[in-house]
């Protein structure tokens, strides 16, 4: 109430209005008196019930496109949690994500950043894996598992691209696509499963499923230490329909980029999407034993390349070793488009 009381006078003070005019409408329409140091306080930035924190609850998200993926993600591999022994007068929430992809983490550290209205929180790294983590109330009350979907859906069917955002990481953090181009999402809610379903439909993507994909109590063993397991709940998948890959492709596809990359190559292989390059005109040189160090580095400040090595870090080639690379891929390229380079 005192934040809305706080927006409210911030506001009447913008259009002008005075200390006394600004009590009497707070009054009329909240039913509260207020003090003229509290308008005085508030006008003039010495105070704020905010106390730091951009959004102090649910109620103060705005639907978004990156507020849907935070969704998705924290649906699938992202997690809420708080201490099960908290200090006296303290317990702080967490939201995090931990992943072995680095744009992905790139992205859901974006998108917090862009919701809670501060600096995107650096990626960590534990154990092989990227990390980001940071104390949130507001997402942690949203999203404890498990999820409430009516409570969020306002946020994710706000607009198709809200839809779009949801699915993309969603499907980031449970889908999986193999060498065949068969795309599948699992999860073991069973009623989360069916909401994607139906946000798939709405979008013209046609699915099969959910079905039973391993029942609760089935052993198995954990290929990173070899230890034997039971699985605790029944696991469900959903799958997408071979006519449908291609509208999937294009109505939200993959943040990571090895699963964007093998759907491409399906499509393309598949004969679904026409490889149709606005090459520059480096790669069309005739002559490629011609290109000379000056033409890699015009290539690079117009079109903004740089070799990257597995961690996303940039190289720093010599002239001699930036120019063989370029060449490379050149040649590859030309090749694999059939263009002669000889």
């Amino acid at each position: 109430m005192r934040i809305k009381l706080y927006d409210e006078v911030r506001r009447l003070r913008r259009q002008g209005l005075s200390y006394k005019r600004i009590i009497e409408v707070v009054r009329e329409r909240y039913g509260v008196c207020l003090r003229k140091s509290n308008i005085s306080y508030w006008t003039r930035g010495i105070h704020s019930p905010y106390n730091g924190i951009h959004i102090p609850s649910a109620e103060f998200l705005k639907p978004s496109r990156e507020l849907a993926y935070i969704i998705g993600v924290v649906a699938g591999d992202g997690y809420v949690h708080r201490r099960s022994k908290p200090r006296k007068s303290y317990n702080p929430m967490y939201i995090g994500l931990r992943v072995k992809d680095r744009e992905f983490a790139e992205e859901f550290s974006r998108c917090l950043g862009t919701v809670l209205k501060r600096k995107p929180p650096k990626l960590g790294w534990l154990k092989g894996l990227f990390v980001v983590e940071l104390k949130c109330k507001v997402l942690y009350e949203l999203l404890k598992k498990p999820l409430d979907i009516e409570r969020i859906k306002r946020f994710i069917e706000h607009s198709i691209e809200c839809r779009s955002a949801f699915l993309r990481g969603f499907f980031d953090s449970e889908g999986t696509i193999d060498k065949t181009g068969k795309i599948r999402v699992c999860n073991t809610d069973i009623t989360l499963l069916g909401y994607v379903k139906q946000l798939m439909e709405s979008l013209g993507i046609k699915t099969t499923g959910p079905h039973l994909l391993v029942k609760r109590g089935t052993a198995f063993i954990d290929p990173r230490n070899g230890k034997k397991y039971r699985t605790r709940k029944d696991v469900y998948v959903l799958y997408i329909r071979a006519e449908s890959r291609l509208v999937f492709y294009q109505r939200i596809g993959f943040t990571i980029k090895r699963k964007q990359q093998r759907l491409e190559d399906f499509l393309i292989r598949t004969g679904r999407l026409s490889l149709q390059p606005n090459l520059p005109y480096f790669f069309l040189h005739s002559y490629l034993d011609e290109i000379t160090y000056t033409t890699v580095q015009l290539y690079i400040i117009c079109f903004g390349f740089r070799p990257k090595n597995i961690h996303g870090k940039s190289h720093h080639y010599g002239p001699d070793r930036m120019e063989q690379h370029f060449v490379g891929r050149g040649v590859g390229l030309l090749s694999w488009l059939g263009i002669p380079t000889a």
